[in-house]
């Protein structure tokens, strides 16, 4: 994997997504993770995220096998220049992969583009999605 597309979050900030075993949860302002501060918030339209700290799966990119997979985040953002063809949002999928170099710090694999990439508008969403506003202080089980 290229490492220039790998980041990080801590086990802090991946701990409210990993509490809701693999049922999505948004993410808003100070609930997104540290290394999406880049990202201008102009740009950012939805931020879709679950996981889990018991269950960890395999996934594969690119015809190789990731392992360790404990989560997976969906950034959509607007794309002014995708804008003109009709398709201003686009859906990027970044894997959380546990890191086998410390045990204080997931990483965050991608972003990786799908069929699901360039869309019209953003999904549509259940009323009763959780949303997180902000990391929780809790320490990791993770």
């Amino acid at each position: 994997m290229n490492r220039k597309r790998v980041k990080s979050i801590t086990k802090r900030e991946f701990t409210p997504i990993a509490n809701r075993q693999w049922v999505p949860v948004m993410l808003v302002g100070d609930g997104r993770p540290d290394w999406m501060r880049c990202i201008p918030n102009d740009v950012v339209q939805l931020v879709l995220a679950s996981g889990t700290c018991i269950d960890p799966r395999m996934a594969e990119i690119a015809g190789k096998n990731i392992f360790d997979v404990v989560g997976g985040m969906d950034v959509y953002r607007y794309d002014k220049d995708d804008e003109r063809k009709g398709f201003p949002i686009n859906k990027d999928h970044y894997l959380i992969v546990r890191n086998p170099d410390t045990d204080d710090a997931l990483l965050v694999l991608g972003p990786r583009k799908d069929h699901n990439h360039w869309l019209e508008k953003l999904p549509e969403l259940s009323p009763n999605i959780e949303i997180i506003e902000k990391t929780d202080d809790a320490e990791s089980s993770i």
